[in-house]
């Protein structure tokens, strides 16, 4: 084999690879089309003071450098909310080492869009993710742990 064979060879060896990674990624071909996350992300932007949630204290809820699970319920929510009220208790204890991380918190909100749901908020105040109260505690608890097993903050 010639010098500049193997040169080249080797060149082909490191790019063809580089090459049919960026026609992938460009090209949307051969991308999962799974998802790993249980609940609906939030749009980009949306934070937790835009939501003028209240406290029994009546403070607004602003970022305090923890992650945040709060209940958002409204006065019409019966059973489920009921239920849930006796799931976060669970959910918290049941992250074990990371629970210190994380707080969970029933709010009271009326507001359209925003009740009878449940929201994660990060340690700067963005919201995450939304879950919908019929969803099982255990899938909640699954994104849970897995996002404190790679976030850095909180």
């Amino acid at each position: 084999m010639k010098k500049h064979s193997v040169f080249w060879l080797i060149w082909a060896v490191a790019l063809i690879p580089l090459f049919a990674a960026m026609v992938s990624y460009s090209s949307g071909f051969a991308q999962p089309e799974g998802r790993t996350n249980q609940g609906t992300l939030q749009p980009e932007g949306l934070v937790l003071s835009s939501l003028q949630l209240i406290d029994e204290q009546g403070l607004p809820y602003i970022a305090n450098g923890r992650w945040r699970l709060l209940l958002l319920q409204s006065s019409r929510c019966q059973q489920i909310c009921r239920d849930w009220n006796e799931y976060l208790p669970n959910i918290h204890t049941a992250l074990g080492k990371d629970r210190d991380r994380l707080q969970w918190h029933r709010v009271l909100n009326e507001k359209a869009g925003f009740s009878d749901t449940m929201i994660l908020v990060d340690p700067l105040g963005n919201l995450v993710t939304g879950y919908r109260l019929d969803q099982q505690p255990q899938a909640i608890l699954k994104d849970l742990k897995r996002l404190l097993r790679v976030s850095r903050v909180g």
